[in-house]
């Protein structure tokens, strides 16, 4: 398995964890309220888990299951794949610091924009992966 597989992987098993503890005092919350300000991290719960869980273990499963390229490197560019793993999880974290600061920079959106150009950069990547064997 290649090496940004298994970081989009392991990340994306983090995320899966921390998702479901905060999922978990949630739910514990609803039978024995813990505290009024516990629902603040609901949006925290579904980016962990839409994000950096679904979106983050899918792109890496396809890094590493598409087609390879016929000639040269086998999958590409592993700077761009390593710096795809980078902006993906670093925008999540600003999205999740975005919940808890009270900044004048609009972090949510610069969290998306990282996120987004992540999944923008893996679909350039793997275009021609695939595209490849069409001919």
């Amino acid at each position: 398995m290649p090496v940004p597989s298994r970081w989009f992987i392991r990340s994306s098993y983090i995320c899966l964890f921390i998702g479901i503890v905060i999922g978990a005092l949630m739910l514990v919350h609803k039978a024995y309220p813990l505290h009024p300000a516990i629902w603040v991290l609901l949006p925290v719960h579904i980016e962990l888990l839409v994000i950096g869980w679904i979106v983050q273990f899918t792109m890496g499963t396809a890094y590493w299951i598409l087609p390879r390229y016929l000639k040269g490197s086998s999958r590409g560019n592993t700077k761009l794949a390593r710096s795809m793993v980078f902006l993906l999880n670093v925008g999540i974290v600003v999205v999740i610091a975005d919940r808890f600061t009270d900044s004048s920079l609009p972090l949510a959106v610069i969290g998306r924009l990282l996120e987004v150009s992540a999944v923008a950069l893996f679909v350039g990547m793997h275009w021609k992966r695939v595209v490849t064997y069409n001919k």
